[in-house]
């Protein structure tokens, strides 16, 4: 939030609409190859040396290709989006996927043994390294290439840290045996993988296509802004539930009670932030990223409701892919990529980017709908624990939206930032106080659970 706060005053929308897709090119070649293999060691009750180094060395030899291919398509897409900028800004940044292939594969360990703090540990380290570059580049360039170097900032970190937080030395070694059993469980995560990509990443192409990259620049920021609780919280929750549940597959009552906790903290989260997000979209927008932000509002408060949705889709996934179902995940993605490939197109081009963020927000409501009919044939009494974790978060984004409001006309002619920070204090207080008084047991059991898995 605070390297978007700055970076958004300091730079153009245009900058990052290049940005959004450069990323999107990347992020296109890595999702049509990708193997799944990390995913299936987490799974697996027992992983052999033989098998960490066939997936690190099958990671390398993606990467380099990765490389290659971005580098020699880079022209292509500046070509296709008319941005002579995007050539020169993808291969540089294409350097990324050969930093990657080179992550010291032990790092699964810490997902697989519960090693929290190790992971994030490793991910902040990383992030903190990127975010401070590109900061520090951003006051001195003032330009799109603070975003670039930052981006590889964060990638070398991430690789040298792997080894340096874990013991483990990867070697070049192939397997094809290995290989095979492990893509056998991946075939699953590769189908989701490019199902997820055009899902999450089309809407980009189409609004830098259709409307222009100033357009996606804005697009870009609403969607990041929106999108805070599930890269906050949702989807770190959801790489974390997976390997737990993972060992609690064959103990169907362990298993729910797992779910119901996990499901209730997401809520808990999940719904005032979303209504947080939403009733203090315009002014956030104006207070911390200038008035040049403003066209985004709208689509910022839509979107909020993507990112909830979307949110709930990081809660279900985990415990279809624990319980060895991935194939469940393929099929909803399936529907995802139908329902978008049917609204996107009509709906950006009647309404806009309006437009854009009501087709993908309708294509996560259907899909957390079918997420949740498939996790009741997993999860005995799923529509009951949902009901019951419901009620608390409700009350509590209905108390943050009442105080919010009267704190926001109560002090009407006062200066934005204070207003603002007072109507968003007063809700959290609010909320906070409604959830702290009707769950004091589920942040006692989470505090033991947390004990439990550092031991």
């Amino acid at each position: 939030m605070i390297k978007m706060i700055i970076l958004a005053r300091l730079l153009a929308p245009i900058d990052f609409g290049v940005i959004g897709l450069a990323t999107l090119a990347i992020y296109l070649f890595n999702v049509f190859s990708e193997t799944g293999l990390e995913s299936a060691l987490i799974q697996k009750s027992k992983i052999s040396r033989a098998e960490l180094d066939t997936v690190w060395t099958l990671k390398l030899i993606r990467g380099l290709i990765l490389f290659f291919l971005l580098f020699l398509s880079a022209k292509w897409f500046a070509f296709y989006f008319d941005n002579s900028t995007l050539d020169s800004v993808l291969k540089s940044i294409a350097i990324v996927s050969i930093l990657g292939g080179l992550v010291n594969v032990g790092v699964v360990f810490f997902q697989r043994e519960l090693e929290f703090k190790k992971k994030v540990s490793l991910e902040l380290a990383s992030d903190i390294v990127g975010t401070v570059v590109t900061i520090l580049l951003a006051f001195w360039l003032r330009n799109i290439w603070a975003l670039v170097i930052g981006n590889i900032a964060l990638g070398v970190a991430k690789c040298i840290g792997s080894y340096h937080m874990h013991s483990y030395r990867p070697r070049l070694y192939w397997d094809w045996s290995i290989a095979k059993n492990l893509l056998n469980f991946g075939k699953h995560i590769y189908w989701i993988s490019i199902v997820t990509f055009i899902v999450t990443s089309g809407d980009d192409a189409l609004v830098g296509k259709l409307l222009g990259l100033t357009m996606l620049g804005f697009y870009t920021m609403a969607y990041n802004i929106a999108n805070i609780p599930v890269s906050s919280f949702a989807g770190i929750i959801g790489r974390i539930s997976f390997p737990a549940y993972s060992i609690l597959q064959k103990e169907p009552a362990r298993l729910s009670e797992a779910f119901s906790k996990v499901i209730e903290a997401a809520l808990l989260f999940l719904t005032p932030l979303t209504v947080l997000i939403i009733l203090l979209a315009k002014d956030f927008t104006l207070i911390f990223l200038g008035e040049k932000w403003l066209p985004m509002v709208p689509v910022l408060k839509i979107l909020s409701l993507l990112g909830f949705f979307r949110g709930l889709a990081n809660v279900f996934s985990p415990i279809h892919l624990a319980v060895n179902r991935p194939d469940i995940q393929s099929k909803n993605k399936t529907i995802e990529l139908i329902l978008l490939l049917l609204f996107i197109y009509p709906f950006t081009v009647k309404w806009g980017l309006v437009g854009t963020a009501w087709a993908v927000t309708v294509v996560y409501v259907v899909s957390a709908i079918i997420n949740a009919i498939s996790t009741a044939k997993i999860i005995p009494s799923f529509f009951l624990i949902l009901l019951k974790a419901s009620w608390v978060p409700l009350l509590a984004s209905f108390g943050l939206m009442i105080s919010i409001w009267i704190t926001h006309n109560w002090l009407y002619a006062t200066g934005n930032l204070i207003q603002f920070l007072l109507s968003a204090i007063s809700g959290f207080v609010v909320s906070g106080a409604i959830v702290i008084t009707s769950k004091k047991n589920l942040f006692r059991t989470f505090k033991m659970s947390m004990r439990g898995a550092k031991i």
